[in-house]
């Protein structure tokens, strides 16, 4: 038998090539998607690492106890030798001591730590020298930041003292890469406070001081030192343990560190958690084209070994005719092409790995290694099996026939549950994948593949009505004289290969249509997401003592308003509040990028949000502020040591703070001073108020006049006219144990009548902005215009707003939130600060605005922009997956082609004898076609059909997003003019390949008619 089936494939060397290329490339597909799974997994990982927080990348173990003397190595203590012995395999140990005090220079104090730290010197530029080991006699050595040595006022080689020890500075360091983990995101390098002179180098004066091993003290007991560890992540662990391990690891190295009192804390767990899921969400993604690609390569066997089959059909039966038993003619089958299938194995597992490799490199976010491993192999194995699977399946029918049937040149028809049971199943199975994809959830299993599984199962069913169509079409155009276009139709119409033909060209075409709009689908939902989520071209998280100080640095660094706003945004509420943008409503049309999500223009917003004041702002400018009472006459004994005092609250670009006026409120006129040092330059007055545990009388206080000055040239800022305005004030507290009124008369003056009973805090505060505040919220919050909405203000505290229209979404908060003018939130806000405070700039601020914005005391923190978001969701798991499908699918495309280049070859002979027979009884010569036109045909036209029905039924199971659903709308459908780009040249493809097969044929013809 072993001497006939090699025979067999000498005999048929085509088309054993043609199976061997075939099964090297489902083998090749099959292979691919695990090498790129891991490959990709690896960029993933490493992605996530140049992203995390410092604190998800390592994990710190420290002494529980202090030790007196300098900090130094500890490298032969006992901790050390401990933490070796916990910390896991994979991890990077950095061993330091240090500890905490006073730093003094001649020039000033700096508040610091004293750190030793392995592998410093390799990551600072130094001016001088790294401190080295000293001896008793000398003084230890430390290396200071730039900053530090600006506050401290020394140089390289001076003195000063850390905790009354005296140190020598050999050096004047700047971190190379201030956001290398190793610096501990901040704790080392301090980031500059908002007020402090600007700077380009990152750090402040509270910066790391560094020293080396130094001698012991006379008295070691005036510094304790601890000692440290911190056990870093690496990318080699990442790359060879599973998450699962890992959490494991960590969890015990936690567990065991506590026991030892070393305080094992970190959070590399949800660094952990992160792979994980980003990992799973590709392998999920990658299914789609690897089940694409492994299909078409199946129906591509299938339809060329039929083909090929069908040309062998009288030569089989004539073998049954001689006694040949069929199990030896499935063995001489099972054995004919198992042979390429084995050797398909090999060469596929190298074809698959190319392939991954050649995608990786222009994919993936990071570098990753493409190797080939068991899964490779066993994938590969997988693609061969079912490339053997698939020749099997196309011979079944030819050698289960009866010789008659076997013996006629047209198959007979197959009728009965057979002809239908291929399409069931194909049906069955769709329907199955797309109500588990519909269910919710995230998508497994068959979910995964449902659009592969909709698109095989819509064109079989469109192949079997085209056969049925092309008969009746081409037995009426035949009947009319219509020969070439009849004739063609009626041949492919009485051919069953034909039928799987159709549907896979109408597979190829369909899902290349579906993956190209997934992919255009997913680029502008990213970058949809990216506008709403940043909100303007570039956002910079800033430092500012104040809302205040905030507004004014930005309006000075960007007078005209045309590319800087300032901005205070609170997202994530502890209790679930709503969520918070406060903007400088003036400049929100020249920066932020509009988006149809919000549903309302930044016209509309700002106009809202930024009505007239019903008074302007009392701005104060001096050192002590007077202000003018006169108060009615109550016994002050009764009031005991809780006599009123008059308590006044100005803002100032340090923030907002409450003063008490001396002395205590008693009976008649006098001047109360309250000291206001931050209003030396400029101050606003925010509100003024009587305070008193009880009121044990009825008191009325007229507010006559306000003062400003240094105690020798005041200037009067308020007149008692100005103070009976009442439109300028409002109550501070409600309540009807108390009541405010304008004096007129000769001595205007507002007073504040408070009733006897009256328990707490009562005054009044500047009208300098509406109350409630006028805002925008967005639709889910609520719909009912002017009513008013509870939420947490600008500086945490409850609040009362206005609803003055309705947006569907906000830049930054989404679907959920509120928007508000910065400026007017800031005036009623009277406690601390809430939320972060950003600087938003349009694409055509100057390339020095941040410069701008150091000069004017904000430090900067960090940066987002519209293009970095775009692309970080360009590198996460689902868009890789989307690539690889779209690479899949192309990848179809060439298949399909191979596939109706393959049937054609296999039929070529008979077909071509048919048609000189034809050609001599009379046919035109113009009728003389190969018949490929039509599948080509039919499939582009089933492909659009296909392509709208898997559209509909699986678009909103596909995951775009790693992290879950877009906060903003997803386009229901993609531009269809990117689309045509795919799917004009796939159809031109098939088209051109049809044209050169009829040429081809036709030729052979001509020359076989002209003999």
């Amino acid at each position: 038998m072993l001497t006939v089936i090699w025979g067999a494939i000498a005999a048929r060397r085509a088309q054993a090539l043609a199976v061997l290329l075939l099964a090297v490339l489902a083998s090749a597909a099959a292979a691919a998607a695990p090498s790129y799974v891991a490959a990709a997994g690896q960029a993933l990982a490493r992605y996530e690492m140049s992203t995390a927080e410092p604190n998800e990348l390592r994990i710190r173990l420290a002494e529980g106890a202090e030790y007196p003397g300098m900090p130094g190595d500890p490298t032969r203590t006992v901790f050390t030798s401990t933490v070796r012995q916990l910390t896991p395999a994979g991890f990077d140990v950095v061993l330091g001591a240090q500890t905490g005090g006073v730093a003094a220079g001649r020039a000033g104090e700096v508040t610091s730590r004293l750190i030793f730290r392995e592998g410093v010197c390799e990551r600072v530029a130094v001016v001088g020298a790294c401190p080295r080991a000293t001896s008793r006699d000398q003084p230890p050595e430390v290396m200071v930041s730039t900053h530090t040595a600006a506050r401290l006022g020394v140089a390289v080689g001076d003195r000063f003292t850390f905790a009354a020890v005296p140190v020598r500075v050999t050096g004047i360091y700047r971190p190379q890469d201030v956001t290398d983990p190793f610096w501990l995101g901040g704790e080392l390098i301090r980031p500059a406070t908002g007020g402090s002179p600007g700077t380009s180098i990152p750090g402040s004066a509270e910066d790391a001081i560094f020293i080396a091993e130094a001698a012991p003290l006379p008295d070691d007991d005036v510094i304790l030192h601890r000692s440290t560890a911190d056990l870093y992540v690496t990318e080699k662990l990442l790359d060879s343990g599973s998450m699962p391990e890992l959490r494991a690891a960590v969890m015990k190295l936690q567990r065991d560190g506590n026991r030892e009192n070393f305080g094992a804390g970190t959070t590399t767990t949800s660094l952990f958690d992160r792979i994980e899921r980003q990992r799973g969400q590709l392998a999920d993604g990658v299914t789609l084209g690897a089940g694409l690609l492994v299909l078409l390569c199946w129906l591509v066997l299938f339809v060329a070994v039929g083909s090929a089959a069908e040309q062998r059909r009288p030569e089989q039966g004539l073998l049954l005719l001689r006694g040949v038993q069929r199990r030896r003619l499935w063995a001489l089958a099972i054995g004919e092409h198992a042979v390429p299938a084995l050797v398909a194995i090999p060469l596929g597992c190298l074809g698959g790995v190319a392939a991954a490799t050649l995608l990786a490199a222009h994919t993936l976010p990071a570098r990753a290694d493409v190797t080939l491993d068991a899964n490779v192999v066993a994938f590969a194995a997988i693609g061969a099996a079912g490339a053997l699977a698939a020749v099997l399946l196309a011979q079944a029918r030819m050698l289960s026939a009866p010789v008659v049937d076997l013996l006629r040149r047209v198959p007979a028809r197959v009728r009965g549950w057979r002809a239908t049971i291929g399409d069931v199943v194909a049906v069955s199975i769709a329907a199955a994948a797309v109500v588990q994809l519909r269910s919710g959830g995230s998508p497994s299993g068959l979910a995964l593949v449902a659009p592969v599984a909709g698109a095989l199962a819509a064109a079989v069913l469109l192949a079997r009505v085209a056969m049925l169509a092309g008969a009746a079409v081409g037995a009426a155009l035949l009947a009319r004289g219509r020969t070439a276009v009849g004739l063609a139709l009626v041949q492919v119409a009485r051919q069953p290969r034909f039928r799987p033909l159709i549907a896979l060209l109408t597979v190829a075409v369909a899902m290349l249509a579906f993956t190209a709009s997934m992919n255009e689908l997913a680029s502008a939902a990213y970058g949809d997401r990216a506008v709403v989520e940043v909100g303007a071209p570039r956002v910079v998280e800033v430092d500012a003592p104040s809302r205040s100080h905030l507004l004014a640095a930005v309006r000075k660094a960007d007078p005209e308003g045309r590319f800087a706003m300032a901005a205070v945004v609170t997202k994530r509420l502890p209790d679930g509040g709503t969520p918070v943008l406060a903007v400088d409503s003036a400049r929100l049309t020249a920066v932020a990028v509009p988006h149809p999500s919000y549903g309302a223009s930044f016209a509309d917003i700002a106009r809202a949000i930024r009505p007239a004041p019903p008074g302007e702002p009392v701005l104060l400018r001096g050192r002590l502020l007077s202000v003018g009472l006169s108060t009615t006459s109550f016994d002050t004994e009764v009031f005991g040591g809780n006599a009123p005092r008059l308590a006044v609250t100005v803002s100032s670009a340090n923030g907002t703070r409450v003063v008490v006026a001396q002395p205590d409120i008693h009976p008649g006129r006098d001047q109360y001073v309250v000291p206001v040092p931050e209003c030396v330059t400029q101050c606003r007055l925010v509100k003024m108020e009587i305070v008193t545990a009880v009121m044990w009388q009825d008191v009325t206080v007229h507010f006559e006049e306000m003062r400003i000055g240094d105690g020798n040239a005041d200037t009067v800022v308020l007149t008692g006219t100005q103070f009976a305005d009442l439109r300028r004030w409002r109550r501070t507290v409600a309540g009807d144990d108390s009541e405010v009124s304008a004096r007129g008369g000769s001595s205007p003056a507002l007073a504040l009548k408070m009733w006897e009973g009256r328990a707490g805090v009562d005054g009044i505060s500047v009208a300098d902005s509406p109350f409630p505040l006028p805002v925008y919220v967005t639709r889910s919050e609520g719909t009912q215009l002017g009513a008013t909405y509870p939420h947490e203000g600008v500086d945490g505290a409850p609040t009362t707003a206005r609803i003055d229209g309705v947006a569907d979404g906000l830049p930054q908060l989404g679907g959920a939130g509120l928007i508000v003018d910065l400026e007017y939130a800031d005036r009623i806000a009277v406690s601390g600060q809430s939320g972060t405070k950003e600087v938003w700039l349009a694409a055509t601020a100057p390339a020095d605005v941040l410069d701008r914005l150091r000069a004017q005391g904000l430090a900067i923190v960090g940066e987002r922009t519209i293009t970095g978001a775009r692309q970080d969701f360009d590198r996460q798991a689902p868009a890789l997956a989307l690539r690889f499908n779209l690479f899949a699918a192309l990848a179809g495309v060439l298949i399909g082609a191979a596939g109706l280049i393959a049937m054609a070859a296999a039929e070529q002979r008979t077909r071509v004898a048919m048609l000189v027979a034809l050609r001599r009884q009379g046919l035109p010569a113009r009728a003389v076609r190969g018949g490929y036109g039509l599948p080509v045909a039919v499939a582009a036209v089933s492909g659009g059909l296909v392509t709208l029905v898997i559209w509909l039924l699986t678009r909103s199971g596909q995951r775009l997003f790693g992290d879950g659903r877009s906060p903003v709308p997803i386009p229901e459908w993609p531009d269809l003019g990117r689309l045509l780009v795919f799917v004009v040249p796939t159809v031109t493809l098939f088209a051109l390949t049809a044209v050169v097969l009829g040429r081809v044929i036709a030729a052979s013809v001509r020359r076989r008619s002209s003999r």
